[in-house]
């Protein structure tokens, strides 16, 4: 009786032994292998490990010193800060920890300022997905409207920020113009100081249309004692507004004396009072580097908020530092 013949196992395409040339096959796992290690070992002065999710900061200032209305905040004897920060000096520290977009927010209040920072961005907007610009000089005058939609041309222009106060009242005209920027699609950063926490929760119930958010953690300060309980009260009634987002950034900067602490002890009130009051669809990241420079690099500040929210779970991590941003500035697709 013959026997059956014997067949060789087929193999496929994918068997190194099936390969044309093994000993390439073999290199080119190598160098593979070899790049993600690099990769992971987060290399550089200002690095940290590369997320593998986006990652947008919804808080970078750059500013040229010599600018002509300059920049009153910043004291000349400041060695940290009272110099130029430009995309030449940021981009680097971006690509290092693994930054995949960037909303600027203007420095200063000066009305030019609005398109430098446009200007100033324009050969990168993979980065620098959107600028908030500055309207605290001429919201709720004639002023506003002309410059502000001469802005709005530009997709990357998200919104403005109102930092300083140059009206005592909220005037009809100044809900007006609160009301156009609702229906333009963009948006409003509060700094508060010249601005309290109590107005920015009228303004919002009577503009429920405008998309606003409170900068620096609605600019609480530290200083190793328990949160004032008033503050603390107005903090949660600006958070039952479902307009008003927060935005978790300057965590260094809520200490008045410099350096801050980098332990994330000293964070851990604030950071479960936000998270408690906002819940993790209304809090957004941002560094406000470079005055982070004034504690630590780029990377310390990264390292802290990861610190908090990684331990939330990976969805929550995804919203603070991607989702939440993107579905409130709403930039234009990266190019």
């Amino acid at each position: 009786m013959a026997r059956p013949k014997k067949t060789s196992p087929t193999r496929s395409r994918s068997d190194s032994a099936a390969h044309p040339f093994p000993e390439f096959h073999t290199l080119r796992l190598r160098i593979a292998m070899g790049i993600a290690c690099l990769l992971g070992l987060g290399l550089g002065a200002h690095a940290v490990q590369p997320a593998v999710a986006p990652l947008i900061d919804c808080h970078v200032h750059l500013w040229d010193i010599a600018r002509p209305a300059g920049l009153g905040w910043i004291k000349k004897d400041n060695k940290t800060l009272y110099r130029s920060f430009l995309p030449a000096d940021h981009e680097p520290i971006a690509k290092a920890n693994g930054v995949s977009g960037i909303i600027v927010v203007q420095a200063g209040q000066s009305l030019p300022d609005n398109q430098w920072n446009l200007d100033i961005t324009a050969h990168n907007p993979r980065l620098y997905r959107g600028v908030v610009g500055n309207f605290s000089e001429t919201i709720g005058t004639p002023a506003f409207r002309p410059l502000f939609e001469k802005l709005c041309e530009n997709p990357r222009y998200v919104g403005y920020r109102l930092s300083g106060r140059y009206q005592e009242k909220l005037t009809d005209a100044f809900f007006d113009d609160l009301r156009l920027t609702a229906q333009k699609g963009r948006t409003v950063d509060f700094l508060l100081g010249s601005w309290r926490l109590e107005e920015v929760a009228e303004i919002a119930r009577r503009v429920p249309e405008l998309r606003i958010i409170v900068d620096h953690l609605g600019g609480v300060k530290l200083d190793g004692k328990p949160l004032a309980s008033d503050w603390v009260a107005q903090f949660r009634a600006v958070a039952k507004q479902p307009n008003v987002h927060c935005k978790v950034s300057a965590l260094f900067g809520r200490w008045e004396k410099q350096p801050a602490p980098q332990n994330l002890t000293a964070y851990n009130e604030v950071l479960d009072l936000a998270y408690e009051s906002f819940g993790e669809d209304r809090l957004i990241f941002g560094s406000d580097w470079p005055v982070t420079e004034q504690t630590a690099e780029y990377a310390a500040v990264l390292r802290l908020t990861r610190a908090y929210f990684d331990r939330k779970g990976a969805a929550v991590s995804a919203k603070l530092f991607h989702q939440n941003a993107a579905a409130f500035y709403r930039p234009p697709p990266a190019k």
